[in-house]
Formats: structure tokens, C-alpha cells, sequence
């Protein structure tokens, strides 16, 4: 068996926690022979470049900040990453959508590189779905790299099957003006370990990060976003918000690093809980570092239940508990998945939302 260290958190808290970072232990025959796959693409534009091997995009990317750390760059060695390039100036109107869909017992690595030219916009929905009972093992990376005045726009759909496991790691580089937003909706999986990172190093660069989860039996989601905020007048706000029930864990590492010469700089993180279980386990740490004096900063956390005033209101218009704590937690969801424009995506998750809420 191979052990990999996930999600180390840049500024350690107590040991005993048992939050500074996660381990994976998994065979190491597994790791060291993922099979490399590529996606079905959707989305044609003037302007938009695709390219089965992105290798070449690698050589103009700056150095990224990433989240899920470097003892799991050996799972993407093998990996040729799927090229997405947009030219300068270039607004992509409608989404473009890469699909990964895993059989049974499929171990593999997908890399994506997605880089918009000065001026261009676009927004890549990626979506990793396998048959409702499957097992596998998904190592998920993507490179973002927002030149000046861009605007990019990523988002992972997270379908997989009850066994899988899935390491998804997401790194980014916004320059001067310009603009990354990640966006994560997770719902299926065993085990789903996120790394998120940015580097703000221009000025008025900004990122913004979205995740809505769902984790009910015994799942597990364990998460770790790291923006390190170099130039002056950038911008971070992190959202997490999601449920658990039964006996399901979620653990959360968000962290702002405010830079020395980051002068007029402003971060935000908040995470909204809903645990509806007395056996789910929660664990929160939003961190905020600061190395500048003209900054502003502000995190904060909403963890509980519902509350007697809301179940009462529900129940006096014939809505049980049960019901009432689906619309919640489904709610809760629905919010991140408007952002999709994609139809064929949105009625794909909303299927999948149906069953895990006993409404198929």
C-alpha cells in the first residue's frame, strides 16, 4: 500500500486536530499505472482552440498555485493534459463542455490547460460521471492561466459512483485585470479530496470560488483552497455551502494569504453547514494571513441544523421533516448549479440530485 499526503494546510494549526493535512492510502499498483483518458468536447467558437495534447500550452504558463499538494504530482506524470486556448479578444458565448464518463473499476488521470489570451473570455464546464455502483479511482488536474483583462470561468460537476475515489486538483494564475472563477458542485464518490489555488500577482487580478456538497452514508469530502494575494488591489471571495447526513464527513481548509505590497487587497470566505445527522462530522478552518497593513479581510462559518421556527414553518403547510430538510439541502445546491448554461449538464445533475433525494 502507497500512502499520499492531501490538502496540507499552508499554516498549521494544533497536531492533535488531525487537520493540517489528509492521507490517501490506496495499492500502489493502482497509482502507478493510471491510465491516461481524454474527454467527449462540446463547444465550437471563432476564436476557441482545442487540442487533444496541450502539452505545448505548458511552456507559457506562469507558476500556479494549487491546493491538493505536490505528493500527488506523481499521479499525473503519465498524463497528457487536453489543451483549451482562447485567443486575444475572444469572448466564447456558450460553455464549453468536456465529459468524462468512467466504467466500472477504471483507475485514470485527466489534465486539462486552459489558457484565455489578453481580452478573452470563456467558461469550461467539466463533468465526471460513471454508472451509480461504480468503483475506480479518478486524479483530476486543470491549469488555468487568465492573461490580462481575461475571464475564465471553470466548473467541475462531480457524478461519480459510490465507490469512486476522486483527487481533484485545480491551480490558476490571474494577471492584471483579469479574472478566475472556480466552481465545484460535488454530489457523488466515496471518497473526494479538492485542492483549489491561486496566484493574484497583478494588479486588480481576483479570483472567486463557489462549492455546493451533498455528502450522506459514509462519504467523505475533504477540502483545502489556498489564494496567496501578491498585487495590489486583487480580490478573493470563497463560498462553501452543503450538507451532511448519516454518518458522512466533511472537513474544510480555506485560506487568504495577504502578501507584503498587496496594499488595497480584500479577501472574503464563508461556509454555510446544514448537518442533519448527530453522527456527521464537521470541520472547518478558514484561515486569513496577513503580511500587509492596507488590506481588508473577513471569513466566517454557519454550522447547525435546521431550526424549530423553520421546521415549524414548513410543517404548518404539510411538509414533514424529512421533506423539508431536502428542500433545504437541495436548495443549497440548486443555487451553484444556475450557474451552469448548459442544458444538457444542468438536467444531468438534476437527475442525479433525484436520486439522492428519493425523487427519481
Amino acid at each position: 500500500m502507497s500512502v499520499v499526503v492531501l490538502n496540507k494546510i499552508p499554516s498549521p494549526t494544533w497536531s492533535w486536530c488531525r487537520m493540517n493535512k489528509t492521507e490517501l492510502v490506496c495499492d500502489e499498483q493502482i497509482l502507478s499505472a493510471l491510465e491516461n483518458v481524454l474527454p467527449d468536447v462540446r463547444g465550437e467558437a471563432e476564436g476557441l482552440e482545442y487540442t487533444e495534447n496541450g502539452s505545448i500550452l505548458w511552456e507559457k504558463l506562469p507558476e500556479l498555485t494549487g491546493g491538493i499538494g505536490d505528493d500527488a504530482d506523481s499521479l499525473f506524470e503519465e498524463a497528457v493534459p487536453c489543451g483549451i486556448s482562447v485567443l486575444a479578444g475572444k469572448k466564447i458565448e456558450k460553455p464549453v463542455v468536456l465529459d468524462y464518463n468512467f466504467a466500472q473499476g477504471m483507475n485514470v488521470s485527466a489534465c486539462q490547460v486552459i489558457h484565455a489570451q489578453e481580452g478573452a473570455e470563456v467558461t469550461v464546464v467539466i463533468v465526471n460521471s460513471s454508472d451509480k455502483d461504480a468503483c475506480g479511482l479518478e486524479a483530476l488536474k486543470t491549469e488555468i492561466y487568465a492573461e490580462a483583462f481575461s475571464k475564465v470561468h471553470v466548473i467541475k460537476v462531480q457524478l461519480l459512483g459510490d465507490d469512486f475515489i476522486q483527487i481533484d486538483e485545480t491551480a490558476s494564475y490571474a494577471a492584471e485585470n483579469a479574472s478566475v472563477n472556480v466552481t465545484h458542485v460535488v454530489l457523488g464518490g466515496a471518497k473526494t479530496y479538492v485542492g483549489v489555488g491561486s496566484s493574484l500577482k497583478e494588479y486588480k487580478a481576483s479570483f472567486r470560488s463557489d462549492l455546493a456538497y451533498m455528502c450522506k452514508d459514509k462519504q467523505e469530502l475533504d477540502l483545502n483552497y489556498i489564494v496567496l494575494q501578491y498585487g495590489k488591489k486583487t480580490d478573493c471571495k470563497m463560498y462553501v455551502n452543503g450538507t451532511l447526513r448519516d454518518e458522512a464527513k466533511k472537513t474544510y481548509r480555506g485560506t487568504i494569504d495577504f502578501k507584503n505590497g498587496c496594499a488595497g487587497s480584500t479577501g472574503e470566505e464563508q461556509e454555510e453547514v446544514l448537518l442533519l445527522s448527530p453522527e456527521a462530522v464537521n470541520n472547518s478552518i478558514p484561515v486569513i494571513l496577513c503580511d500587509e497593513e492596507d488590506v481588508a479581510g473577513e471569513h466566517g462559518a454557519s454550522i447547525g441544523r435546521l431550526s424549530d421556527e423553520q421546521l415549524f414553518y414548513m410543517e404548518s403547510r404539510g411538509i414533514c421533516q424529512e421533506a423539508a430538510e431536502n428542500i433545504i439541502a437541495r436548495a443549497k445546491i440548486q443555487r451553484v448549479v444556475s450557474l451552469i448554461d448548459d442544458e444538457k449538464v444542468v438536467e444531468q445533475t438534476e437527475s442525479f440530485m433525484n436520486g439522492l433525494f428519493g425523487e427519481e
